[in-house]
């Protein structure tokens, strides 16, 4: 049984080093075209694209119906099952982007903006192509093959970005983003066929039609209610406060949304397969994700609450003068991320034990109050509604610690011990950036050189709080130098 689950444990180290690399070239892509086209294109410009973007991840919610993750969980898995995932996915999917492509007009005019009809008409198009692609790449999820989905995750996040940054360059404006979205689709669907041909769905099914149902409308009203509650505050700005403010909370948002994407996105793309396995063959999928939960607030912690102390040199080192107006936006939205850095995955190791009714009402009353909040924090103005999002973690952390705490492993008392090393790890980490930001006068008039000695102290402060406070993630980090070392001893001889 030991070896059984060195072996189990080493598996899901390979997939997360994997899932690393690719959502660190992911992260180099996007962090350069993010930063490049942010002084190519104007807040208006990028609010444009914003807002059309929101409303498509929101109808995506339906388009994907919960079939992947279906795919991932699911007990038994067979052909005719895959097939009818396929063929589900398919229907939902062509049906939702001629809505998109046919709405375009009207969504335009509502906005007051041809740009946002423009924008959606080619993303109504990518709802065409990713059925072809998304059940191969939930396949490979749940197969924990992760040196493919490397390759083509790699292959979809370079075209895009380079795709986005040359139109911008060329003048295509907010259309660049449109494009560049277009052009890693039809590179993921290439790279699913090139290496995922035998994931590839053999042909079109409704014989498991009612599971898969039951399934993806639950899941289905919770991604729906996420993303609603996520987009709200693009979605609510744009009508309420205009382009500019949109553009200005993009950017604000930007770092964090950066940091989600690439970093617990790539502990996501891991977590959810291994709670499920987990689940199936040993029941002990709590105790798992205490110990991710530990490993993920003891690098997410310090990074948000050094982008808190540094965000007047980022915002201006990395978008430029004209975004001057987001350092409070992204000081705010920093903190509200430290909170819900608690429940990020909580979504996720729920549905990987079934219950994805629970989820469906946490995430139906969380984010209802999260609009809620938003629209009222908006009469008070851009700055107000960045503050609110602290609020609306602080009541998604509390309802989804209340269903859980029918496992043991992850009762109040043992979560709050197993978190406290995180703290310490945090505290260390922000003294350096903390001196720097209050030495007078050192920022303004030398961001650059204050900024690499923020990220230093930092960096280093963060080290040495993982050996004071003997954080778990020291062995991880031992255990990845030795491998290193062992390898370039090789290498060398």
């Amino acid at each position: 049984m030991t070896n059984k689950n060195q072996k189990q444990g080493n598996g899901v180290r390979r997939a997360l080093s994997l899932s690393f690399v690719q959502q660190f070239v992911a992260f180099v892509f996007s962090f350069g075209s993010v930063t490049i086209i942010s002084r190519l294109l104007t807040p208006s410009e990028v609010g444009v694209f914003s807002i059309a973007a929101g409303l498509v991840a929101l109808i995506h919610m339906l388009r994907d119906f919960g079939v992947s993750e279906y795919v991932v969980q699911a007990p038994v898995l067979d052909e005719s099952l895959v097939r009818t995932v396929f063929t589900m996915n398919l229907v939902i999917a062509w049906c939702l982007g001629g809505v998109i492509v046919a709405a375009s007009g009207a969504i335009g005019t509502f906005y007051a903006d041809i740009g946002v009809t423009r924008v959606l008409r080619v993303l109504g198009v990518v709802f065409f192509l990713l059925p072809f692609g998304t059940t191969a790449m939930a396949l490979l999820k749940r197969e924990m093959e992760f040196g493919k989905l490397t390759k083509i995750r790699i292959g979809e996040s370079v075209v895009r970005s380079c795709t986005a940054v040359a139109l911008a360059y060329a003048g295509f404006s907010y259309m660049s983003m449109a494009w560049s979205a277009l052009a890693g689709i039809v590179v993921m669907i290439v790279g699913c066929t090139v290496w995922g041909w035998q994931y590839r769905v053999k042909g079109v099914s409704f014989s498991h039609w009612k599971s898969v149902l039951h399934f993806g409308s639950n899941r289905t009203i919770s991604d729906l209610a996420s993303q609603l509650g996520d987009q709200s505050a693009n979605l609510v700005i744009g009508k309420m406060l205009g382009m500019t403010d949109t553009g200005l909370f993009s950017r604000g948002y930007g770092v964090v949304n950066i940091y989600r994407t690439n970093v617990l996105g790539a502990i996501g793309a891991v977590a959810f397969p291994a709670f499920a396995r987990e689940h199936r063959e040993h029941a002990t999928a709590p105790d798992l994700f205490l110990k991710a939960l530990v490993y993920t607030t003891g690098i997410s912690w310090p990074f948000f609450a050094c982008g808190v102390i540094l965000a007047y040199p980022v915002i201006n080192i990395l978008f430029g003068d004209q975004w001057g107006a987001a350092v409070p936006l992204m000081r705010w939205l920093c903190s509200a991320a430290l909170i819900g850095t608690l429940m990020f995955q909580c979504n996720r190791f729920l549905v990987a034990l079934g219950r994805v009714r629970a989820v469906t009402r946490v995430e139906v009353q969380y984010q209802t109050a999260r609009v809620g909040i938003t629209i009222g924090a908006a009469f008070y103005g851009v700055t107000a509604v960045a503050a609110s999002q602290v609020l609306v973690y602080i009541i998604a952390t509390v309802l989804y610690y209340r269903k859980m705490r029918t496992y043991d492993a992850l009762a109040v008392r043992k979560c709050a011990k197993a978190l406290l090393p995180s703290v310490v790890v945090t505290l260390g980490a922000c003294v350096v950036p903390a001196a720097v930001v209050l030495w007078p006068g050192l920022v303004a008039r030398h961001m650059l050189l204050a900024f690499a000695l923020a990220l230093v102290g930092g960096g280093a402060g963060w080290l040495l709080a993982l050996v004071l406070a003997r954080h778990p993630l020291l062995d991880e980090l031992k255990l990845v130098v030795s491998r290193v070392s062992s390898r370039y001893r090789l290498l060398r001889g």
